[in-house]
């Protein structure tokens, strides 16, 4: 051992380095050849005690055919890169058919995509995967399949389609959901109605059609509509008086003047073709603000009959009057605003497994299962059934776990993680229904921690949010992460700051849960959805052959890949590449945080005023404890360090320490970071 000084200092110059972490055998801070200290740093020697799973989308990842769009031989080609960054898992994007480059509006559930390879291609991806101790979870779309898949075309052509039971349909939407008949938009009632999110199935309620009002008695007027072969009426262009009257048709928006036929009498024939139905207004204008509004009196009767007078009601009588819809007309529900998804219908959130749809998807899942699968990643869990708050969806996820889980085979449970795209309360209760839950409340707390240079309240929250999950799991597994496939890159949301996406990475591999890395992630990517979701899956450069183009499978035009490659940025000891896969390294070597529980520390926290940059817990297992401290802030920080510490785990950063007193002195660089055995 060389001679210790008075004086340590431990500056890698935004390097990484780490040791075995073993309590047994506490290493001591020495000095290395240079006059800087180093920890006595051990190989991994590739033993992966920690979890650490890896996100990529398989058409942005890894091109090994040319044609440039990501696929199976690709990802098994780079299953060395994945290994030595100690990945235990690949969560791959949806492999299946279907509409869009993103594979969620699925087409077909129990095949491959035919651009990602065959599935000889993919059963050759698991095993290579497995040969490396690493697991495959797949995207497994339970909300909605696409519009146009198969089931979903044959559901729509027939009220016989054995099919229909897996959908959500309706002919007036609002009126079955306020009278309970629609069981995945139940619990909230009247509230439960969205016109955004019904579309057309299909739509008999199209050609010239003629209206006829009888205003003769203004205080109960009516309306009858007849289909008619006659032609359609010219526009209306007689000057306007204070008897004007308009038919209004929602979708798309247009008003047509009535003809005054005298004596109280309008009529009006026109080419009809809107499936959303109609409104009669009295002011002649495009702007729905003012005037008065007549329609039908409520959703139960909002539906007209051919050739039959129906009462109108105004919106001074009534201000919740509906559109007068057209009969024929059959909507589905889609909970994303978009008409290319079609929801799945479920039944009765207790009675769930009894639907067909659940049956169908279970057994195809469990095909998945028989081809190696280890786990599925489940997208947008709180909109399968309508209300993210009510117990119906923990109550299905439980169900589709448990049918999972049990034909399962393998040495431990079904892996099971929901993304539940909002705060930690909200994420809490579906812990009921499944073991893994992405923790985005982790990334939003710590990205705005580190943009604010305040570190001391990081610890107080997350530890606040995993006894909630606590209280509803007790084996809860907290899936934390920076950014993902949905969100703007960590790398943008942090000003693109090399030092703050070190730090992100530094924290996501030293807190407890289990962290997911963001493919790109540890390359330091950038980018924002301004312009559309492909700019944060933007292809991986790895500066040969396998890069892929995003014009092969996107409409977006070609962009520009990040400057440094693969191998260029692991040759960089200053990359942010190397904290990933140092601090990564050292996740697997030592139990502390590989299996580890975080614990508040008693000194450095959220009382701590004079230190607001500092960010403190101990990691602690039955091997062992460390003590993790980092910067948030983009100045130096100092301070006592009053814990007693037996050597280094790892660093990022400049990170010094003076002995010199009773107490030594620790002093932090800029957005650095130390793990120290104790």
């Amino acid at each position: 051992m060389m001679k210790r000084t008075a004086y340590l200092t431990l500056t890698l110059l935004l390097g990484a380095s780490l040791c075995a972490c073993n309590p047994d055998k506490p290493k001591d801070i020495e000095e290395g050849p240079s006059g800087l200290l180093t920890a006595d740093p051990i190989e991994w020697d590739g033993t992966k005690n920690a979890e650490i799973t890896y996100q990529l989308l398989v058409y942005s990842f890894a091109d090994s055919d040319g044609d440039g769009i990501g696929d199976f031989q690709g990802i098994i080609d780079k299953l060395d890169y994945l290994d030595s960054l100690g990945a235990t898992a690949l969560w791959l994007s949806p492999i299946h058919p279907a509409m869009s480059y993103h594979g969620y509006d699925v087409l077909d559930y129990a095949a491959v995509n035919p651009d990602f390879g065959t599935m000889e291609d993919f059963r050759a991806l698991v095993a290579a995967a497995h040969e490396r101790d690493i697991k495959i979870y797949i995207d497994y779309v339970l909300n909605h399949s696409g519009s146009d898949h198969p089931w979903f075309l044959d559901a729509c052509a027939s009220a016989g389609s054995p099919y229909r039971e897996f959908y959500t349909f309706s002919e007036n939407p609002a009126a079955d959901i306020e009278a309970g008949r629609i069981p995945m938009i139940a619990s909230e009632g009247a509230n439960g109605y969205d016109s955004g999110q019904w579309f057309v199935a299909s739509n008999d309620a199209e050609g010239v059609m003629e209206f006829v009002m009888d205003w003769s008695n203004p205080a109960a007027p009516t309306v009858t509509v007849t289909r008619t072969d006659a032609p359609a009426d010219p526009e209306n262009t007689a000057p306007a008086t204070d008897n004007d009257k308009f038919l209004y048709a929602g979708d798309p928006g247009q008003y047509f003047k009535f003809y005054d036929d005298g004596g109280g009498m309008y009529s009006l024939t026109v080419d009809f073709n809107s499936p959303w139905g109609f409104l009669i207004r009295t002011e002649g204008t495009d702007d729905w603000t003012p005037g008065t509004k007549y329609g039908a009196e409520n959703s139960e009767n909002a539906v007209i009959q051919y050739g039959v007078k129906m009462p109108l009601f105004s919106s001074e009588d009534n201000n919740a009057v509906r559109d007068i819809l057209m009969p024929g007309t059959l909507f589905y529900h889609s909970h994303l605003w978009t008409s290319w998804f079609a929801d799945f219908n479920y039944g009765p959130a207790a009675q769930a497994e009894q639907s067909p749809a659940f049956q169908e998807l279970v057994r195809i899942g469990q095909g998945w299962v028989d081809a190696g699968v280890d786990g599925m990643r489940l997208d947008a869990v709180k909109h399968i059934y309508h209300s993210e708050t009510s117990d119906e969806n923990p109550t299905f996820l439980a169900k589709f776990y448990d049918a999972m889980n049990g034909y399962y085979q393998g040495s431990e449970p079904f892996y099971m993680v929901g993304e539940v795209l909002s705060e930690h309360n909200v994420v809490a209760p579906y812990y009921a229904g499944l073991p893994a839950a992405f923790d985005f409340s982790f990334w939003w707390r710590l990205s705005s921690g580190i943009n604010s240079g305040t570190g001391n309240t990081f610890v107080k929250d997350i530890l606040s949010y995993q006894q909630e999950y606590a209280a509803v799991r007790p084996d809860y597994i907290e899936a934390t992460k920076l950014s993902n496939h949905d969100e703007n890159r960590a790398g943008s949301d942090l000003g693109e700051s090399t030092a703050k996406m070190r730090l992100a990475g530094a924290v996501l591999l030293t807190a407890g849960g289990e962290p997911y890395i963001y493919y790109g992630e540890e390359l330091g990517y950038t980018g924002v959805k301004d312009n559309g979701d492909e700019y944060v899956r933007i292809p991986m450069n790895w500066g040969d052959s396998y890069n892929t183009k995003l014009s092969s499978y996107t409409d977006k035009s070609e962009i520009t890949l990040p400057t440094a490659s693969v191998s260029e940025q692991a040759a960089d000891a200053s990359s942010v590449f190397r904290v990933y896969k140092d601090f990564a390294q050292a996740r697997h070597a030592c139990p502390a945080l590989a299996h580890g529980r975080m614990v508040r520390h008693d000194l450095y926290n959220e009382t701590l005023a004079s230190l607001p940059a500092l960010c403190a817990w101990i990691m602690e297992s039955e091997e062992g404890r460390v003590l993790v401290l980092h910067n948030f802030s983009g100045g130096e920080i100092n301070f006592l360090l009053h814990d007693t510490v037996t050597g280094t785990v790892s660093v990022q950063g400049e990170v010094s320490m003076d002995r010199g007193g009773d107490v030594p002195r620790l002093t932090m660089g800029a957005y650095s970071s130390v793990v120290f055995n104790i």
